[in-house]
């Protein structure tokens, strides 16, 4: 009988340490920060940003991108305002040019009490990149 019952507590044991470590494992993936980032890679785009900021009644627009290697390239910013759910475009800058980097600026008054976005549209070769940024 207490050779049974020591058989018993044993298997007992051996459960419990066996769902523990399991419990802690998972606990520990838990802890672990995922990284969601998402990285695009694009042959000829090599880097590119944007950007708006509303300062005062002035949004000022900015965009500049740099290629792998020399080749034509343009940039393209476009103010759009938010109107009955739908943005439309009311001031465009561009520019383009033979090389590995460009960069663009632009800025127009605007009616604080509405809503705009930048959209930048980046080319570079074949390839093309748009992003839409917006005002923090």
């Amino acid at each position: 009988m207490k050779e049974k019952i020591t058989a018993l507590l044993m298997s007992l044991i051996i459960v419990i340490s066996v769902f523990s470590f399991s419990f802690t494992s998972f606990a520990e993936e838990l802890d672990t920060p995922i990284d969601n980032e998402i990285i695009e890679e694009y042959q000829v785009i090599f880097d590119h940003t944007s950007g708006i900021n509303i300062i005062g009644v002035t949004a000022k627009c900015n965009g500049s991108m740099t290629a792998s290697y020399s080749t034509n390239i343009s940039i393209t910013l476009e103010l759009q305002k938010l109107s009955s759910g739908s943005y439309s475009t009311i001031k465009t800058w561009s520019d383009s040019r033979t090389g590995t980097s460009i960069g663009l600026e632009g800025s127009k008054v605007v009616n604080i009490l509405n809503s705009y976005r930048l959209k930048t549209t980046f080319t570079a070769g074949n390839e093309t990149v748009v992003v839409y940024s917006y005002p923090s």
